[in-house]
């Protein structure tokens, strides 16, 4: 799993939030190792890997990876230059892929897709948090999203809507011609994507699945089928 370095009382670790480790190992049966970039070794180890996850971060991508102008936000190069150069290889080497939240945003600028900042505009209003809620409330469910029949995520779960919690600052603009729409809110924002012709499970959601994946039908189905797929692949190359 892709992590940043955040320092504490002065001294730098490697980071990733609990709630994905929570939920990779007790929903997806996965045991977690964490990937810090640059990482120029990354070609000659990947192999060895079962599975990818980019999750959430508190940063954007830079939008000169995408051919915008300079914008204001938070930027984390250490992971752009991770996720950028690590999903292509991941999905071409046939690991099971999931990127959440920023990591459907790096899958899309990864493939040649460009992103919109949704800050400061009502449809970024509708797509954020309520900060004056407590933190297990700003994750719960809030908006409905549509699945795109017979897709990848439609499959998983069953159903034809689903309602998912929305925390995000970004949103895919020009989707890129490798991915395929899973899932979009009635406003036009695309929430889920999978990239066509994959020869794993390779899928990105907007939002926080690791939040509720122990009780939430959704999210749990999502972190057990892609559970299996790493399974899968270990048993394959065991």
């Amino acid at each position: 799993m892709a992590c940043v370095t955040e320092t504490f009382d002065g001294v730098p670790y490697a980071a990733v939030r609990q709630a994905y480790v929570s939920a990779l190992e007790d929903v997806a049966g996965c045991a977690v190792a964490l990937i810090q970039g640059p990482a120029p070794w990354l070609p000659d180890v990947l192999d060895r890997f079962d599975a990818v996850v980019l999750g959430g971060h508190e940063s954007n991508v830079d939008p000169r990876h995408y051919g915008a102008p300079p914008a204001p936000g938070p930027r984390v190069a250490e992971r752009d230059t991770l996720a950028l150069d690590l999903l292509p290889r991941a999905v071409d080497a046939g690991l099971p892929v999931l990127g959440i939240c920023r990591g459907l945003q790096e899958l899309n600028v990864a493939y040649g897709g460009t992103l919109r900042d949704l800050s400061g505009t009502a449809l970024g209003d509708a797509h954020r948090e309520d900060l004056t809620l407590p933190r297990d409330a700003q994750y719960l469910p809030r908006h409905p999203v549509t699945l795109t029949p017979d897709g990848l995520l439609h499959r998983l779960t069953g159903h034809p809507t689903v309602t998912v919690n929305s925390l995000h600052q970004q949103a895919i603009d020009r989707l890129a011609p490798r991915l395929r729409t899973e899932a979009a809110t009635a406003d036009g924002v695309i929430e889920a994507v999978s990239v066509t012709g994959a020869d794993a499970f390779a899928l990105a959601v907007q939002w926080h699945p690791e939040w509720y994946a122990a009780s939430d039908s959704v999210s749990k189905s999502l972190f057990t089928a892609f559970g299996g797929a790493a399974a899968r692949r270990a048993e394959a190359r065991a």
